[in-house]
């Protein structure tokens, strides 16, 4: 790993992996798990949201089928890289468990760290450009006391279901074209005059850009689930790579 003031950290985002995963996701989960093993050689990596499609703790209950993800970020922990865990609208339950076993934010919200000389403020971006009706019922279900704990009333199997469903609405709900996406996005980068951070990284909207006003930055990830997409801040300069060609950008 870097012993620069200068880390090298990578962001990914919105993978979604299901409980049950089919043959092609079953390879993208492959590339991820060569991604994590890239990971071990930074000195940070964060997770940006909805790297799981459905996840939710119950006091006596943990998901199974995940364990293959959970051990490849063991390997990255072990290694010393630091791992950093915001939560998105189909996996903010995980906080608590990541947190115990990794040490990253036990609430899973967006926050700013410091990385080298660069502050970067870390959000999944779900409500943040805007949602619809569906979608703002969808996140108040996950985002709040009140939904967890009316989950917490539900057997695994029906919650399972109904967040199954749900996802799906949501999802539909808020993939604006990339056109709109962008825009929505210049407005509210051209309202944040003199906000606390330098670069402000994002996920949730599955389309990458990136973009400049004055003296902020602002970049949405594409989202492993469609371009195996991902970030690196190295050197003080961020970047949007692709796994599929950019596979050992830390060498």
């Amino acid at each position: 790993m870097s012993a620069s003031e200068q880390p090298a950290v990578l962001f990914v985002a919105d993978a979604h992996f299901h409980l049950e995963p089919d043959a092609t996701e079953q390879r993208r989960v492959a590339r991820f798990l060569d991604f994590l093993q890239m990971a071990e050689q930074a000195d940070d990596l964060v997770l940006l949201g909805d790297i799981f499609d459905f996840w939710f703790d119950y006091p006596h209950f943990r998901l199974k089928d995940y364990d293959g993800i959970l051990s490849g970020l063991d390997a990255v922990r072990d290694a010393g890289t630091r791992l950093h865990f915001v939560g998105g609208n189909h996996d903010i339950w995980a906080a608590d468990y990541l947190h115990r076993r990794y040490g990253s934010s036990p609430d899973g919200e967006r926050r700013i760290i410091r990385f080298g000389a660069q502050r970067v403020l870390l959000d999944h971006g779900d409500g943040l450009l805007g949602r619809d009706r569906a979608y703002a019922a969808f996140r108040a279900v996950v985002r709040h006391r009140l939904g967890v704990l009316s989950a917490k009333s539900l057997h695994p199997e029906v919650l399972f279901a109904l967040s199954t469903w749900l996802s799906g609405r949501s999802r539909s709900a808020t993939r604006d074209e990339a056109v709109s996406i962008v825009d929505k996005a210049k407005r509210w980068l051209e309202r944040q005059d003199g906000a606390a951070w330098d670069l402000m990284i994002m996920g949730h909207v599955h389309h990458a850009f990136e973009l400049t006003d004055g003296p902020r930055r602002m970049a949405a990830l594409a989202g492993w689930l469609d371009t195996l997409g991902y970030g690196l801040l190295r050197d003080g300069r961020f970047r949007l790579l692709d796994f599929a060609v950019d596979t050992d950008p830390l060498t």
